[in-house]
């Protein structure tokens, strides 16, 4: 029956449509190491967690300060004042008395013996600081190109999917066109119909899945694509 011979022929037409958008889509011409490095570069910049690991090295790093000048609290220094003058005790001519201002020094040896220890323990939490910031930088860097190439997929998929519906629809407007003319079935237009109908269903998920992957890559960025160039 030359309508289904007409209805097979145009499946097959459409399979290898597919095929070729296929084996010709690729996504590696759209992969830009420079705007990758764009995209780390922004998000080192304006990701939350990034300025809060910055934060822990500023912090470590008035601590360092923080306990050299914590030296000074071994030292003691303090004053007493009698208003007079020196006097000699007549009785123990070996006791006297001093009038004025006497001063003393003390040292607290336990905290100054302890201090270099204290010193060493801030400059090493210092140290696990930047290589916290150092690790995340990696990891940073590596989510920001997973996301991007999940991006630049979801696109290709999506003109792929844009493709395949605008090849099925002018297969459909010809499908139509004979089946008012008499020349084709009800059924395989409404078959024809229902297959367009699902491959727009395709081409909005594809829609979708763009969206969604922009905004995965937006999250770590922190400002939207469109202001990186």
């Amino acid at each position: 029956m030359p309508s289904k011979k007409y209805l097979l022929f145009l499946f097959l037409f459409v399979f290898l449509l597919q095929q070729d958008a296929k084996s010709q889509m690729s996504i590696i011409p759209e992969f830009s190491e420079a705007y990758v490095n764009k995209l780390i570069d922004t998000a080192k910049k304006n990701y939350p967690r990034v300025r809060s690991l910055q934060n822990r090295i500023n912090i470590a790093d008035a601590n360092v300060s923080k306990t050299k000048a914590g030296l000074f609290n071994a030292l003691n220094v303090s004053y007493i004042y009698q208003p007079g003058i020196a006097t000699v005790n007549p009785v123990s001519p070996a006791t006297s008395y001093f009038q004025g201002f006497q001063a003393g020094f003390f040292i607290n040896l336990g905290t100054l013996l302890s201090q270099p220890f204290a010193v060493h323990q801030a400059k090493e939490e210092l140290v696990v600081a930047h290589n916290d910031q150092a690790e995340y930088f990696l990891t940073l860097a590596t989510e920001i190109k997973k996301r991007y190439f999940v991006y630049i997929q979801r696109i290709a998929e999506l003109k792929l999917q844009t493709k395949s519906t605008q090849d099925l629809e002018s297969s459909l407007k010809d499908i139509r066109y004979k089946f008012e003319k008499g020349e084709e079935t009800f059924d395989n237009y409404n078959r024809s119909q229902m297959q367009y109908t699902d491959r727009q269903q395709s081409k909005i998920q594809a829609e979708t899945n763009v969206f969604t992957a922009r905004a995965d890559l937006e999250e770590l960025l922190g400002t939207k694509l469109e202001n990186i160039k």
